[in-house]
Parts: C-alpha cells; sequence; structure tokens
C-alpha cells in the first residue's frame, strides 16, 4: 500500500460510525420509533463486530413489515461496507499486512473469487456462507463501490426480508421472543467456541 498508516484515522471512522449508530438508537429510543431503532443497531451490526443482527431482525418483524425491514436493513449494510472499507483500506496500509495484502493480491483462488465477486457477495450476504471472506476480497482488491455497494444490498435485503417473515409467522404463533432468546443462546455459543478456537491457535 502507497498511502502512510495513520492510526488515528482508524479511530476517527470507528467513532464516527459509533456515533451514527448510538445516535439513530438513541433518537429511535426517544421519539419511539422502532425503525430508527432497528437502523441504528444495524449501523454497528453490519460491520466485522460479531453482534446478533439476526436475533435483532427477528425482533423487528414484530413491529415493522418484512419489506420494510429488508430494505431498511440492506440499505444500512450497504452504506456501513463502504465506510467500513475506508476503515479496511487504512488498516492495511500497516506494514504488518504487507504479506496478507502481497497474498490477495496473487492467490488464484482470491483472483478466482474476485472474478465472480458480484454473484459471491450475494450468495455470501442472503445465506449463511461466510460473507467475510468476500467483503475482504472487494476492498483489498479495489472492487468497484456502487457494485459492492449493490451486491450487499441485495445480499443482505434478500436475507432480512425472509429473517422477518420468519419473525411475523413466530410472532403470530406467540413464541417469537423464545426464538430469539434461542438466537441469541447460539449466537453465545458460537461466539464462545470462536473465543476457544482463537486461544487454541494463539498458543
Amino acid at each position: 500500500m502507497s498511502r502512510t498508516f495513520r492510526a488515528a484515522e482508524l479511530w476517527l471512522i470507528a467513532g464516527a460510525l459509533a456515533v451514527v449508530a448510538l445516535g439513530l438508537w438513541g433518537i429511535g429510543w426517544l421519539f419511539g420509533s422502532s425503525l430508527l431503532q432497528f437502523a441504528g443497531f444495524m449501523t454497528g451490526a453490519c460491520t466485522f463486530l460479531p453482534l446478533p443482527a439476526d436475533a435483532y431482525v427477528l425482533n423487528a418483524a414484530t413491529s415493522n413489515s418484512a419489506l420494510t425491514v429488508g430494505v431498511i436493513g440492506g440499505a444500512v449494510n450497504a452504506a456501513v461496507v463502504l465506510v467500513e472499507r475506508q476503515w479496511v483500506l487504512r488498516l492495511a496500509s500497516h506494514s504488518f499486512f504487507d504479506r496478507f495484502s502481497e497474498f490477495i493480491g496473487t492467490n488464484r483462488w482470491v483472483e478466482a473469487a474476485r472474478r465472480h465477486l458480484f454473484i459471491g457477495l450475494v450468495i455470501g450476504g442472503f445465506s449463511f456462507l461466510p460473507f467475510e471472506p468476500f467483503r475482504l476480497v472487494a476492498v483489498l482488491r479495489d472492487y468497484g463501490q456502487v457494485r459492492y455497494a449493490l451486491a450487499t444490498f441485495l445480499g443482505r435485503g434478500f436475507r432480512y426480508y425472509w429473517l422477518a417473515k420468519l419473525g411475523a409467522v413466530f410472532a403470530v404463533y406467540g413464541v417469537i421472543k423464545y426464538v430469539v432468546w434461542a438466537s441469541l443462546a447460539f449466537f453465545a455459543i458460537g461466539l464462545f467456541r470462536s473465543y476457544l478456537r482463537f486461544r487454541a491457535t494463539a498458543q
């Protein structure tokens, strides 16, 4: 990377995103707008932070239509990944990531993923397949920002739409709170297992 690494820029971008997320959620809470609260939470959850977005989407379906949840969730995600792109590019300019950047630039599997990146981003965003590797390739291989945002909007938007539809069905039968709590429990277990794997590989 040719640009100079500046840690302050990382904190500035992360801080601005956090302010937007908390601001939207806070305004939504103040005025009783579940949609603004949803947009605020998703602003944070659509980053690389491990937040239980799917459980929140299920719950959002109790007060908003599935189409609204899908469109707002997809749009927020599309906007956030472009902000996050600037953060990743600045992080990757650190000399620590030189080898990783070289791998991204020369690996034939990464190149194959880049050639079909739009489809990969849509499928990764919609399904339960890993989405983050496609996001990293899109950023580090300078994939077009409009295509990146559009693929993210389509993939995540469809995912949130169908999750909201599912949440609405559970709400009709009065079991939505149990489904949300179960989703949070599975999320916590998965996060804990990831932590254990990280500790094992770090030793």
